[in-house]
């Protein structure tokens, strides 16, 4: 994440928000909170439920703060080592499997198409992503969507995901070969 002077500098506002300042802990709220939901919902897939897990990741996050420790990491990987956590419990309570939902992940970038068939066309082509991205094994559906969702560095995943670097590149080799052999399968490349 780029930081444009040292007031939006993540380590410095996290220190700040640590010893107590709120405007520290909005600043935080505010450079994460979109790659958070994002995050969240590529694992969700409601709106709503997303929007509920993002504000329960800001609370554990600021209410963790007094135990808060560098380590020589980003602090968006910390914020998303938190959210990873918090949606592994909320499927865990709720003992259910989302395979498969209509909303199209993609839906919110927003379309140059000119007619209603590039728009449909458009839109078959990303659920047919989306259903083959529910393909892959649970580690490489994270590694896609930490990677080609949210921009994440190879460096921060693997710190994120408690893996190396080449760990990383490796699976995200796998699950791009994986997602190509299923797209090729269902005729979309």
């Amino acid at each position: 994440m780029k930081v444009d002077n040292p007031q939006n500098d993540p380590k410095i506002l996290m220190q700040l928000a640590k010893a107590g300042d709120t405007k520290a802990s909005g600043r935080l709220y505010e450079l994460y909170f979109i790659p958070v939901f994002r995050y969240i919902y590529s694992r969700v897939r409601d709106k709503e439920e997303t929007n509920d897990l993002t504000q329960t990741v800001f609370l554990k996050v600021f209410s963790a703060l007094p135990n808060f420790q560098e380590q020589n990491k980003s602090p968006l990987a910390y914020f998303f080592t938190i959210a990873r956590n918090t949606v592994v419990d909320h499927w865990r309570t709720r003992k259910e499997i989302l395979l498969d939902n209509p909303e199209n992940t993609f839906g919110e970038i927003p379309d140059e198409a000119r007619s209603p068939l590039e728009i449909i066309e458009k839109e078959e082509i990303s659920q047919a992503i989306h259903r083959a991205i529910q393909e892959l094994t649970y580690i490489q559906q994270e590694v896609v969507v930490l990677k080609f969702i949210n921009d994440l560095p190879n460096k921060e995943i693997a710190s994120l995901m408690g893996k190396t670097e080449e760990a990383v590149r490796q699976l995200q080799c796998r699950a791009l070969k994986a997602l190509r052999e299923i797209l090729k399968k269902q005729e979309i490349v």
